[in-house]
């Protein structure tokens, strides 16, 4: 088996028997398929802006903020704008655009960044055959990534911004992914896993986060008047406590046992996610010993998507384009071996698409069911593995050609 996607395959065939193709069509028909997507999503939006389109719950604060009004006043505290006050400045240039083409540029810029991560994960573990990697984890990650793109959520955003963050970090470009963490902040406040798995795994960008929050904290300051930017973050600090406690059943971890037939209390449940973050930071640490940097990075990243799927309090179906491409991109690799684990990887991607073909029969089980499967066989791989595997990457079958441009090493 190849050690999930990331070394040299055991009992596989070799790199050199890899099927032949043509890398920039891989990519350019990739690049079409994303494309064609968000061109029709486009087209629903422009025939109606309001339904399935929650850019429209971004840009409403936005304008708030200018008009000095209060950000968090028509989401009753459990549903809504659950973001920062920072979150409204952020979305402005969109919102003043409009709600089609401001939304439709959101999506686009999200879209980009997803893109942008996948390729740039696929270039640093397997630079010899990453455009073929690039199409299949593509491939592999549209379906899960549909429900979010057409719903215009910052879940998309987070996706991204989690992959550009760990892809700096294993690079040791400590201001840029400072810089992406604190924006996955503004963006969504469940970006707070990877700020604290990362300063925890990599201690020397502490005093860069502590730099960037304090601007990021001072910035409103610049555009509005002191009392109503404090006003906005008391309001922020009352709503956080309220929506972190919902009343209502999530896709996650007690979603799936609420489905078993049990309802798992509240006070218990918040006992377990915190064992399970101590249990995540455990393993992250366990990484970032046994594995080379590309490892450390990417076992960090994954780590952080399979705790905000199962114990994030408010985690929605769409959540789950934040697992894609930690499914996508090993599947890919052991596809390409012809591992048989590639199409057990790829099985559980599909279940991460059922709201296309069975959202009512599969709601609020089977995506954190397949998430546990993965997180399995994750934590199976994190803990067999070592730097001296990561390293030993297969070379490119014969007829590849790699697209001009130097090759990362994964060490």
């Amino acid at each position: 088996m190849v050690s999930f996607g990331m070394g040299a395959a055991r009992n596989t065939t070799t790199a050199a028997n890899l099927p032949a193709f043509p890398a920039r069509r891989l990519v350019l028909g990739a690049c079409f398929v994303w494309a064609l997507a968000w061109l029709w999503i486009g087209v629903l939006v422009w025939r109606d802006p309001v339904n399935h389109n929650v850019c429209v719950e971004y840009a409403t604060p936005s304008h708030n903020w200018l008009a000095g009004r209060g950000l968090y006043l028509d989401n009753m505290g459990v549903d809504g704008f659950l973001y920062m006050p920072q979150s409204g400045l952020l979305y402005m240039p969109f919102a003043l655009m409009g709600p089609v083409l401001g939304g439709m540029v959101w999506r686009a810029a999200g879209l980009c960044l997803f893109c942008w991560g996948i390729w740039r994960w696929g270039k640093m573990l397997w630079p010899d055959i990453f455009p073929s990697i690039f199409a299949i984890a593509s491939a592999i990650a549209f379906p899960i990534t549909l429900a979010s793109l057409r719903n215009g959520q910052a879940n998309l955003q987070i996706a991204a911004l989690m992959l550009l963050a760990a892809a700096e970090l294993h690079q040791r470009r400590w201001w840029w992914a400072t810089l992406w963490l604190v924006i996955g902040l503004v963006v969504k406040p469940i970006m707070i896993v990877m700020v604290l798995l990362a300063a925890a795994v990599y201690p020397v960008i502490i005093w860069r986060l502590a730099i960037v929050l304090v601007l990021a904290t001072l910035i409103p300051f610049a555009t509005q008047k002191p009392h109503y930017v404090l006003a906005q973050y008391q309001a922020y600090y009352e709503v956080l406590k309220t929506a972190s406690q919902p009343q209502r059943i999530f896709c996650d971890l007690r979603g799936l046992l609420w489905k078993m037939g049990w309802i798992m209390p509240q006070s218990l449940y918040q006992a377990v996610q915190i064992l399970a973050a101590g249990a995540t930071l455990g393993l992250c640490l366990i990484a970032s010993r046994r594995w080379a940097h590309a490892g450390r990075a990417f076992f960090l990243f994954i780590l952080a998507a399979c705790y905000l799927m199962l114990f994030n309090p408010r985690t929605e179906s769409s959540s789950y384009v934040i697992l894609g491409p930690a499914l996508a991109l090993p599947a890919a690799a052991l596809l390409l071996h012809r591992d048989i684990w590639g199409w057990v990887v790829a099985a559980l991607s599909i279940c991460l698409s059922c709201d296309g073909w069975a959202y009512n029969a599969t709601h609020n089980w089977l995506k954190p069911a397949a998430c546990i499967v993965f997180l399995g066989l994750v934590i199976y791989q994190l803990l067999r593995g070592n730097a001296q595997r990561w390293n030993q990457i297969p070379r490119p079958p014969s007829g590849v050609a790699p697209l001009p441009g130097p090759a990362l090493s994964a060490g």
